[in-house]
């Protein structure tokens, strides 16, 4: 089948479209891709940056904010399906963690959109009920499936088919690079420490808290552990707090959000990430690239061992227990691991190049499919 005209496409975030997971997922893939023949629009539920909305509109990408998804469910599936409607989108691709992505679906399907696809990040989800609730409609509305990795798939998708699509990165900007980690290890004043670093919104699947009682094991120990925090969130205070309370104000370094995390993954020695429950974090793949070690609960999807620099401990030790193997453990010599890890993650399939070409190869193929069956 030729094709003459551009395919228009909606991409919808359902979470807060922010500097951070699932937000870099999607710019990475868009970023990557070919877009010569294709028209892609932005739903998001929360006001964008500006120096985002001038890069996205720079591509010729219209953003639309659509709030109240939680709040108003019918009010935001009225305007999304009208949006949907007037623009004529053929395939709508919504990321999320749930079977509340029937909102979407629905509303697509509503709208007219041919292909519909919802995007599974995640392996659990804290709205149980509602996810429950809504399963059949969500699985009725929806007409392909993609996920972060098999894990997430089988969360969401249950025995129904669906494609993995790896959280690809762009390998040369996490690469190790001794410069870097130089340059950045002077600007926040790390040169003696071991620098200990963890990427994610302060939520209660980050598990900030025991991350906390662990770095609070592992400075007793030795003091010259320093804690990188990247990050905004809800329970950034309650952490600070924390952190006060126990006397490692010094100890620890709230970055915020930042546009300089492959900078400043290069100042790391190690990622900590005790995670409650996740999908296949991103960051995590960053970390690898840029060679570090990282240690992760059993809770992350095995799927994000890459390379044998993860290693996963049960949360079910205490606290002193993962300071002790940490601290146990010897820090290899970044240089000599570069070629070979940056190989492997490219061989494993997160090289963001190849896997926006096969992302807009599945647009097009659904559309064709189902452009064929009407």
């Amino acid at each position: 089948m030729l094709y003459c005209k551009k395919i228009k496409i909606l991409i919808i975030s359902t979470t807060r479209f922010e500097l951070d997971g699932i937000t870099n997922v999607i710019l990475n893939y868009y970023r990557a891709m070919d877009k010569s023949d294709l028209i892609i629009d932005f739903v998001i539920p929360n006001d964008i940056r500006n120096d985002l909305k001038i890069e996205l509109e720079s591509f010729g990408s219209r953003i639309y904010k659509i709030s109240g998804r939680s709040k108003k469910p019918f009010i935001y599936v009225k305007k999304l399906k009208m949006l949907i409607e007037e623009n004529k989108y053929q395939v709508v691709h919504a990321h999320g963690n749930s079977c509340t992505l029937a909102l979407e679906m629905s509303a697509a399907k509503k709208g007219g959109a041919i292909v519909r696809i919802p995007h599974s990040h995640n392996s659990k989800n804290k709205f149980k009920l509602v996810h429950r609730m809504l399963r059949r409609t969500f699985n009725s509305h929806y007409t392909h499936a993609f996920a972060c990795g098999q894990l997430a798939g089988e969360w969401l998708f249950q025995e129904k088919p669906f494609e993995i699509i790896n959280n690809g990165i762009d390998v040369s900007r996490y690469k190790f690079n001794v410069v870097t980690r130089e340059q950045y290890r002077n600007k926040y004043n790390l040169n003696e420490k071991i620098v200990i670093g963890h990427i994610g919104h302060f939520t209660f699947q980050k598990n900030h808290d025991f991350l906390i009682d662990v770095f609070a094991e592992l400075y007793k120990v030795n003091n010259r552990y320093q804690l990188l925090l990247i990050g905004g969130g809800d329970l950034r205070k309650t952490i600070e707090e924390k952190v006060k309370f126990l006397g490692l104000s010094d100890a620890v370094i709230f970055a915020g959000k930042s546009l300089e995390v492959p900078q400043l993954m290069q100042a790391m020695d190690m990622i900590i990430m005790p995670s409650r429950f996740e999908g296949l974090p991103l960051s995590l793949v960053e970390a690898q690239t840029a060679c570090l070690p990282c240690y992760v609960s059993d809770a992350v999807s095995k799927e994000v061992g890459l390379t044998d620099l993860v290693n996963f401990i049960s949360l079910s030790k205490s606290s002193k227990e993962w300071a002790t193997i940490i601290n146990e453990s010897v820090l290899r010599d970044r240089n000599q691991l570069v070629n070979k890890i940056n190989n492997q993650i490219i061989s494993a399939g997160y090289s963001i190049t190849e896997n926006a070409t096969v992302m807009k190869d599945l647009y097009k193929s659904y559309y064709s499919t189902q452009l064929n069956s009407h």
